[in-house]
């Protein structure tokens, strides 16, 4: 039910800031000028274990945001990384100072996410590819990034391999200059063996 909750709002955010506004010209009649444009944006790959190709950024039209676009990409970039590493710090980094997690199952707050994230597991995240990835900003120091994740687990012990497909939408905060993950909610999980 919250999760639904979160999907409404989400929507209602991206179809709210996506309208068109109106502006009168001399005349007295109203006109539709649109704010917003679309744009995708390639990405360099430069991490062999996580595969983020390209963007689609919407943005109001009046302010070129795009390397701010690309510094909220390299933060995503490095969230998987963090996993990998399993290292506090990595996750210190990235994650807002009121960060919640909410996942299939399972919802955190920071301190008990990075607690999680870093204690030892047979499960290892070996590559992490992302599809579908649409940025939008709220406001020059908030932000929401939706996307869908393939994610490669190889067991240490018994070399299983398993991927995790998941969708998620996530908002990013800008926290003393910097961009940071503010929360994260899976969507949808499918798990193949």
């Amino acid at each position: 039910m919250i999760r639904m909750k979160f999907v409404g709002i989400a929507i209602s955010i991206i179809t709210l800031s996506c309208n068109n506004n109106q502006i009168e010209n001399k005349s007295g009649i109203q006109k539709s000028r649109n704010l917003f444009s679309i744009s995708e944006i390639q990405l360099e790959n430069s991490t062999p274990t996580v595969d983020i190709q390209k963007f689609t950024l919407i943005e109001n039209s009046e302010n070129d945001l795009k390397n701010e676009a690309k510094e909220i990409l390299t933060v995503k970039r490095k969230w998987p990384l963090a996993m990998q590493s399993q290292n506090p710090a990595e996750f210190d980094s990235i994650l807002a100072k009121d960060f919640t997690f909410k996942g299939i199952g399972e919802f955190f707050n920071r301190k008990d996410y990075i607690e999680n994230r870093v204690k030892p597991d047979d499960w290892k995240i070996t590559f992490v590819k992302y599809e579908n990835v649409c940025l939008e900003f709220i406001n020059d120091n908030l932000a929401i990034l939706s996307y869908k994740n393939s994610i490669k687990n190889v067991n240490s012990k018994t070399k299983e391999i398993e991927s995790e497909i998941i969708s998620w939408v996530d908002i990013y905060i800008k926290e003393n200059n910097n961009w940071k993950i503010k929360s994260a909610h899976a969507i949808d999980y499918r798990l193949e063996k």
